[in-house]
């Protein structure tokens, strides 16, 4: 898998590289902030869904096995997001700036919609140097990750493996492997295994809950793992749309609240890096493009008069 490649320095981890040329202000206030969890900023956006069905009618054309939905679109937008806004790849640990190594993404999926449904998470790493687009990576993942967990009824997810192992312990032995997790997580230097099994490692979280008729305005953070930003998919609802003549039309929306870490940057980064995000979903045939095209997304954004 794809990582950003540059020279090893002192006090990096395996998992991140320092960040050594932040802002002297932006590193002080980080000092006097808190936790991630003291620190979260929340914003919701919505989003017109015409330019994702059209890009879903053409792309599901040919009657593939897996179809794709909106939430590959979703996943595939966060993905090339991060990849042109790289602040959002970042987090805070012991005071210290980190960019991870990889862009990941974490969700959770139900082998069916029932109280009490065993869960599996899905965690996809992002190949940013790879011709194929955002959007098959993402299909292709999901489609794998999650036909494992809703077809078979032995083979687990790895984090599921590896908790499972965990829970079973000794009382006495499992509290003390807690403890040291939670030491070894505050140093960065988690077992691969683990790190590599945690949904708090990810660069974004995402939970669908559209799929299962529910909306949410937050999701907080937690201060374990790196995960600074967390995605709430809502429910799709109608609202009216009003032209310059008076006249007004229905057109569907998808709601997208958004949790990240203020910290890892400032208010204009955010919000740039949001409207980069609306551009991607409003025009989601940039998504087809070859992951290591480079794209213009202040062109994108003129396109889509997100301004």
């Amino acid at each position: 898998m794809s990582e950003t490649k540059r020279k090893k320095l002192k006090g990096e981890t395996k998992d991140a590289y320092l960040v050594r040329d932040m802002d002297p202000l932006h590193v002080f206030m980080t000092g006097i902030m808190g936790p991630r969890t003291e620190n979260e900023a929340v914003c919701k956006i919505e989003i017109p869904m015409d330019g994702i069905y059209r890009c879903l009618e053409t792309l599901n054309a040919s009657q593939p096995e897996f179809k794709y939905t909106f939430f590959h679109v979703i996943c595939a937008a966060i993905f090339r997001t991060v990849q042109d806004r790289k602040m959002l790849n970042y987090f805070i640990r012991g005071g210290k700036f980190y960019e991870r190594k990889k862009i990941s993404l974490a969700c959770i999926a139900k082998k069916r919609k029932a109280d009490g449904a065993e869960e599996g998470l899905v965690i996809m790493n992002y190949d940013r140097d790879s011709q194929d687009s955002p959007l098959l990576q993402i299909h292709n993942k999901l489609f794998k990750q999650v036909s494992l967990i809703r077809n078979t009824t032995t083979n687990k997810d790895n984090t599921s493996v590896v908790v499972s192992k965990l829970v079973n312990l000794p009382k006495p032995l499992y509290k003390f492997v807690l403890w040291m997790i939670n030491r070894l997580d505050s140093k960065g230097k988690l077992p691969k295994e683990l790190r590599d099994a945690s949904p708090y490692e990810a660069t974004c979280f995402a939970s669908n809950l559209g799929s299962i008729k529910m909306d949410a305005e937050y999701h907080h953070l937690i201060n374990f793992g790196t995960n600074s930003f967390f995605l709430i998919v809502g429910e799709k609802t109608k609202k009216p749309v009003f032209h310059e003549d008076g006249s007004f039309e229905l057109k569907e929306f998808l709601p997208l609240s958004l949790t990240i870490d203020e910290r890892i940057a400032d208010g204009v980064y955010f919000a740039n890096s949001i409207k980069v995000l609306k551009a991607f979903l409003m025009k989601p045939e940039y998504l087809l493009k070859p992951a290591n095209e480079v794209i213009d997304t202040l062109k994108l954004r003129e396109e889509t008069g997100v301004n």
